[in-house]
């Protein structure tokens, strides 16, 4: 019964990523034949797709229906036309929370970010299977949990700790009911630990 209480609580609006973030790549459709490249930067070594340098403008909508704005603070979720494929919190730094994340789905060479094994996967994937350009981002919609929703279910004295608690908690509750492998979060990093080994064990 617990769980199915929280699956209640889990749902939530879904809107068209392009309702909530305005959107323009430079270059709609560049070409890529697939591959990335490791680049050295000091002591750190960064993958990156091997295609041409390029860029995209990246503005969080003032009237997006989700009423999501730079001091917002929760959980937001990307989903593809499958499922949930990403969990991210936020209480500052959305746009560049956002900016990292259509980098890597749109496997965009700007010279900024790493793109992590599973985003190369997943980015691969697309430009096979997807219709059209893959600098599109026509098949992704995003839901929001606001905080202020939660604190009766997170324990922690901080903002940074219930933030964490909160972060496991949609982790784990959107596990028990989409599939976990094409989520492209590293588990290790969600919450704290203390905080996945409580949720992971109620949604058991």
């Amino acid at each position: 019964m617990k769980n199915n209480h929280f699956v209640n609580e889990l749902r939530t609006d879904l809107v068209p990523m392009s309702d909530v973030w305005s959107y323009q790549p430079t270059d709609m459709n560049p070409e890529w034949n697939g591959t990335y490249q490791q680049v050295r930067s000091g002591k750190q070594t960064y993958a990156r797709p091997d295609r041409n340098e390029s860029s995209f403008s990246l503005k969080l909508r003032e009237d997006n229906p989700l009423s999501m704005n730079k001091h917002s603070a929760g959980i937001y979720v990307i989903y593809d036309t499958e499922s949930c494929i990403y969990i991210g919190k936020t209480d500052t730094k959305i746009s560049q929370r956002f900016h990292a994340h259509i980098t890597k789905l749109t496997a965009t060479n700007n010279k900024r970010h790493h793109h992590p094994e599973k985003w190369q996967a997943y980015a691969k994937w697309r430009a096979e299977n997807k219709t059209g350009a893959l600098n599109s981002l026509d098949e992704f919609s995003i839901g929001f949990y606001d905080l202020s929703n939660f604190l009766k279910f997170l324990d922690g004295e901080t903002n940074k700790a219930m933030m964490d608690d909160m972060e496991a908690l949609i982790f784990y509750g959107l596990c028990s009911t989409n599939d976990k492998y094409r989520l492209l979060n590293t588990e290790n990093q969600v919450g704290s630990r203390k905080a996945r080994e409580k949720w992971r064990q109620f949604f058991q």
